[in-house]
Order: C-alpha cells, then sequence, then structure tokens
C-alpha cells in the first residue's frame, strides 16, 4: 500500500485503498471523504442463451423406435380396440372398443344375447387382428422390419 500515490483528497499520511474509496487512519479503513460517489448500476437480466438443440439426430433424421406387433396384440386381448389405438389408428380403435361395449351392453338383455355375443366375439376377433397388422403396417410405413 504504501507504493501507491497519495490522494489528493485525502488528508496527509493516510493510504488509500486500490479502489479508492477506504482511507486508512492509523487503525482502521474509514471512508475517503474525497472518493467520487459511485452510481449504482441497475439490474439488467442477462441476455437469453441460444442452445444447441440435443435431442435431435446430427444426421438431420428423427429415430423412430418401431411399434411391437405382441405388445398391440396383448393389450388388445385385454381392452379390444386399444391396440389399435396405440399404433395410431384411433378411429377404427374407438370403433371396435365402442362396439364390443356395446355388445356388452347387449349381453344384458335376453333379445340382446343373440345379437350381443356374436358382435362380442367379432369385435375381440377383429380387435386382435387390426392390432397385430396395424403394428405391422405402421413400422412397414416407416421402413422398418417387423
Amino acid at each position: 500500500m504504501s507504493d501507491q500515490p497519495p490522494d489528493a483528497g485525502a488528508p496527509p499520511g493516510m493510504q488509500v485503498s486500490p479502489d479508492g474509496q477506504w482511507v486508512w487512519n492509523g487503525s482502521a479503513w474509514v471512508p475517503n471523504p474525497s472518493a467520487p460517489t459511485l452510481m449504482p448500476v441497475p439490474y439488467a437480466a442477462p441476455a437469453p442463451v441460444q442452445y444447441a438443440p440435443m435431442a435431435y439426430p446430427t444426421a438431420g433424421g428423427y429415430a423412430i423406435a418401431p411399434k411391437s406387433p405382441a405388445v398391440s396384440l396383448i393389450v388388445s386381448f385385454f381392452l379390444p380396440g386399444v391396440g389399435s389405438m396405440i399404433n395410431g389408428d384411433t378411429g377404427i380403435g374407438i370403433t371396435i372398443l365402442l362396439l364390443w361395449l356395446f355388445a356388452i351392453f347387449l349381453d344384458v338383455t335376453i333379445i340382446g344375447v343373440v345379437v350381443g355375443v356374436p358382435l362380442g366375439i367379432a369385435m375381440f376377433v377383429w380387435g386382435l387382428i387390426d392390432a397385430y397388422q396395424g403394428a405391422q403396417r405402421w413400422n412397414r410405413k416407416h421402413g422398418i422390419i417387423s
């Protein structure tokens, strides 16, 4: 600190801090009365940073996971039509599911048993076949061999 030239406005014999804001009075650092007052800098939010997308492949294409015909078949076994919905055939899947539920409703009535049982079996089988073939169709459309 002694290498520093004395501040012209500081009392004689006192050392001035490197930033000029404090002076040594012999026992403590006190504010420099001749230091220029610093204006507070208003806070400015940092500019948003653009990061390179990391979720995209570098080759310019997207990675597509194949649809599993077995998974679609198993799901459609428990809820006919849902396997088709998984494959993206939502219209067909909803139709199969609603007709299967309607067949269950018809099974409650005595007259509806004649129509409800065959309709329910038909929707169950149609749901299984469409789920399996729909997954294979989706894979072929996207160039995946299954």
